[in-house]
């Protein structure tokens, strides 16, 4: 089976003045049919892994349609992807870890920032998959261990470096990592080839379900803390924003709506993947452990961003120099 800055104060203004009304609208409002503005909108969204992506399959049930959004999704198959889908022209709109947001944005000119984040889309699923019969109980044992991930440059390898350099071990130099598809992973761990995985769903819950008894979960982020934390998060190409205000309220609206309904949409969604040949085992079981959509704006938003920021100058991304409030400000809208 296979593995699964600023453009001025108009465009400022225009969208913080969606945000607000969202958040009227939502929180003094709750039972109020909230609509837009009516104006149908065709949008090229990069959404990585979307088949398997609960929040994306309740937004393309109905809730797209709903908000008058004519959805056409680009073709990609990780955050860094999507990422350029945006840069490049191929998408207005992307769907992709903060993590791979930040160095992607900040190595941006500031007058020619690609695309701003409006909004957070869920919590993250990541984790650190480790054989069991090396006895590893905690993360300094991965010392000199050799560690399988997809991309070099990947949120995944990121987001463990993070905890790697948190408890004094250097982020990148501590562990052997090597570059391999998710494909592989579960195969190269049976045989010993790798000590562990750093994954996100649905490859990570893939691959533990076809490693049972062979593999644990040391690391992830759908506990503790971490569950309070964004992942993904929406952002919008800064002319698309400029010319089109209305567009950000169209798809927050959309992304709330799937977030409020997920909780008693698990079993219908697992139900859908199971018809899929190529959808994870147990889906029910990953969907019960996701913490499903984290949608939060403005100045929310930025407090997690200035966070992930702040942890990408640990693993030396980001200059400790930097700004960490100005550079949130500027990659958020």
């Amino acid at each position: 089976m296979s593995v699964l800055k600023r453009r001025g104060l108009v465009l400022g203004g225009g969208v913080a003045l969606a945000a607000a009304l969202i958040e009227t609208r939502h929180f003094l409002h709750p039972q109020r049919h909230v609509t837009t503005d009516g104006k149908i909108r065709h949008v090229r969204l990069a959404w990585p892994e979307a088949a398997y992506d609960p929040i994306y399959d309740l937004c393309r049930n109905d809730l797209f349609s709903r908000f008058s959004l004519d959805v056409e999704l680009a073709d990609t198959s990780s955050g860094n992807m999507a990422i350029d889908a945006v840069r490049s022209g191929r998408a207005d709109a992307a769907v992709a870890p903060i993590l791979d947001w930040i160095p992607a944005l900040y190595t941006s000119r500031p007058d020619q920032i690609p695309a701003k984040l409006v909004s957070s889309v869920n919590g993250g699923s990541y984790r650190l998959l480790v054989r069991r019969s090396l006895h590893l109980h905690k993360v300094s044992d991965l010392a000199g261990k050799r560690v399988g991930v997809r991309d070099m440059e990947g949120a995944d390898r990121r987001f463990i470096s993070i905890k790697l350099r948190r408890r004094g071990m250097h982020p990148t130099d501590s562990v052997n990592w090597i570059a391999m598809p998710n494909d592989d992973m579960a195969g190269a761990l049976r045989t010993g080839e790798i000590d562990a995985v750093a994954v996100h769903d649905p490859a990570g819950w893939q691959i533990l379900q076809e490693t049972k008894g062979l593999t644990w979960n040391m690391i992830d982020s759908m506990t503790s803390a971490e569950r309070e934390r964004v992942d993904l998060a929406l952002g919008i190409a800064s002319g698309r924003l400029r010319d089109d205000p209305g567009l950000t309220s169209s798809l927050i609206l959309a992304l709330r709506a799937a977030a409020k309904s997920f909780p008693t949409k698990r079993a219908e969604l697992a139900k859908q993947m199971q018809e899929d040949d190529n959808a994870p085992s147990d889906p029910r079981g990953m969907l019960d452990r996701q913490i499903g959509g984290h949608v939060v704006i403005g100045h929310d938003l930025r407090v997690q961003i200035e966070q992930y920021i702040d942890e990408l100058k640990l693993i030396g991304i980001m200059r400790d120099s930097d700004n960490t409030t100005q550079i949130a400000h500027m990659l958020s809208a």
